[in-house]
C-alpha cells in the first residue's frame, strides 16, 4: 500500500480511483452539454441578461426540475454562471452559442451530433482495419447518413460557415483572381465561401457541385446572398466528374475527407475539367510534427470518412502527380504556425 498525506497506508483499489481524476473521464461530456444548451438556444434566452431557472424552462420549454439539474452543469462548462439564488446569466463560453452574430452554435451542435459522434464508439475497429466505422455505426457511410437525416445535415453545413468566410477572405487577399471568369467550387456546400469570392469579382460567375441531397440546403444558406444569382447549382459527385470550363477549380476541405485512391481521383478529375491555364486552389487542415487539432481532426477523419488530413508537402506532390505545374502553398500572415494549407496549381 502506498501512504497518503498522513503517513497512513492506502488501498491500491483507494489510489486507483484517486487517480481516476487524472484521466478526465468526463471531458467528452463537456461537448455533449454545449450541444444541448445550443439545441435549447439557452445563449439566445440569456442575451438580455440574467433568468431564473423557471423562466428557462418555460422560455426552452423543458421540465424545470431536469433543467435544474443540466444549469448546474452547464456552469461547471463555463456556459452559465449562477447569479443570486436560482438565476444565471450567460458566461464567457455561453456568449459564443448566441446565434445572432458571429457564432459557434451550429458548430458545436454538428461536432457532438450523431453522425460524426457514433463512429468513435468503434474507433478500435477502425485503428485493427484501417477503414472508416460509419456503416458499422450508422448503417450507411457519413454522406449517405446526413441524406437520410436532412436537419443534421443542415446543422452540419451551418457549421462549416465561419471558416467558409475566413477562407474566402484569404484567398481574396492572398490571390490576384481577376480575370477569373468561372470558379468551380468541388464539393462547395454550404456555398458561402464561392458566395463571398464572387463578391470581389463581380463579373465572374460560379458553379458549386455538390450531392444531390446537399444542395437544397445550400440554396436555403445562401439564397440571399448578393451573388446567389451568379451561381449555378449542381448535383452529382465529384468521384464521377466536375464540372468543365472552369477558370478557378476550389477543393476546401475535400481531401482530407478522402483516402488515398479518391483524393488522387477528384484532384485528377479537376486537372481534366480545367483548361490549359485555370488554376486549382486547395484549402485543407494539415498535420506537421507540431501538436495541434488537426491530429485530432485526422483520427475523425479516420473513424468517420476512412479520410487523412495529409502533410502539406503531400498535397503538394499530389497535386504535381496529377499534372499542375507551379504547385506552391501560400504564406499566409500571422497564421504561419496554423494547420491550415492553401495550396495554387497551374494546369500547363
Amino acid at each position: 500500500m502506498s501512504p497518503d498525506a498522513k503517513g497512513m497506508a492506502v488501498p491500491p483499489q483507494l489510489a486507483l480511483i484517486h487517480k481516476l481524476g487524472s484521466l478526465q473521464p468526463h471531458t467528452w461530456s463537456t461537448g455533449l452539454i454545449l450541444r444541448g444548451a445550443a439545441l435549447l438556444g439557452l445563449a439566445d434566452h440569456l442575451a438580455d441578461g440574467p433568468r431564473t431557472g423557471a423562466e428557462l424552462a418555460e422560455a426552452t420549454g423543458t421540465h424545470p426540475p431536469s433543467l435544474a439539474r443540466f444549469l448546474r452543469a452547464c456552469a461547471m462548462v463555463g456556459v452559465v454562471e449562477r447569479v443570486g439564488s436560482d438565476s444565471y446569466a450567460l458566461a464567457e463560453t455561453g456568449r459564443l452559442l448566441v446565434s445572432d452574430g458571429p457564432s459557434l452554435r451550429a458548430f458545436v451542435i454538428a461536432v457532438n451530433g450523431p453522425g460524426l459522434m457514433r463512429p468513435w464508439e468503434q474507433v478500435d475497429q477502425a485503428l485493427r482495419t484501417g477503414r472508416s466505422v460509419a456503416v458499422d455505426t450508422l448503417g450507411t457511410d457519413l454522406w449517405s447518413y446526413y441524406a437520410r437525416h436532412p436537419a443534421e445535415a443542415f446543422q452540419f453545413l451551418e457549421s462549416t460557415i465561419p471558416v467558409s468566410r475566413l477562407t474566402a477572405l484569404l484567398l481574396t487577399s492572398l490571390i490576384d483572381l481577376s480575370g477569373v471568369g468561372t470558379v468551380v467550387d468541388v464539393g462547395g456546400c454550404p456555398g458561402v465561401m464561392l458566395a463571398d469570392l464572387l463578391d470581389s469579382l463581380p463579373a465572374a460567375r460560379g458553379v458549386l457541385l455538390d450531392l444531390p441531397a446537399m444542395i437544397p440546403h445550400a440554396e436555403k444558406i445562401i439564397g440571399s446572398h448578393p451573388a446567389a444569382d451568379r451561381i449555378t447549382f449542381t448535383g452529382g459527385d465529384f468521384l464521377a466528374s466536375v464540372p468543365e470550363g472552369g477558370d478557378l477549380y476550389l477543393l476546401k476541405h475535400i481531401l482530407g475527407d478522402c483516402d488515398e485512391d479518391a483524393a488522387r481521383t477528384v484532384v485528377g478529375h479537376c486537372f481534366a475539367a480545367g483548361a490549359p491555364g485555370s488554376r486549382l486552389l486547395l484549402v485543407d487542415w494539415v498535420t506537421s510534427d507540431e501538436p495541434s487539432f488537426a491530429q485530432v481532426t485526422d483520427i475523425d477523419a479516420m473513424v468517420c470518412c476512412g479520410g487523412r488530413i495529409r502533410t502539406g508537402p503531400e498535397l503538394i506532390e499530389m497535386l504535381a502527380e496529377a499534372g499542375y505545374r507551379q504547385v506552391r502553398r501560400l504564406a499566409v500572415p500571422g497564421q504561419e504556425n496554423d494547420p491550415l494549407a492553401i495550396i495554387e496549381a497551374v494546369r500547363p
